[in-house]
């Protein structure tokens, strides 16, 4: 399951600089995650895990993304 959890988060990572290449290409620091927080949830009869991973901006505002981990090590958005 460890395994698991930092493959996705590489997997996160990776897909996050893809994303925004012109802002990391330039500026000299910032905007990379600073945190990652998982909690486990009980849901029905199985145990979830949800996840905060801490972004600070440029200026230093935080930005939080959060997602979940099924019991199967899949992850998923929140439905807001």
């Amino acid at each position: 399951m460890k395994l698991h959890l930092a493959s996705m988060a590489a997997l996160m990572l990776a897909v996050g600089a893809l994303s925004t290449p012109s802002q990391a290409a330039a500026s000299g620091g910032g905007g990379g995650p600073e945190n990652t927080n998982c909690v486990r949830v009980k849901m029905g009869p199985y145990y979830h895990q949800r996840c905060e991973v801490t972004y600070f901006e440029e200026d230093g505002t935080p930005y939080i993304w959060v997602y979940w981990i099924d019991q199967n090590g899949q992850w998923y958005l929140p439905a807001d």
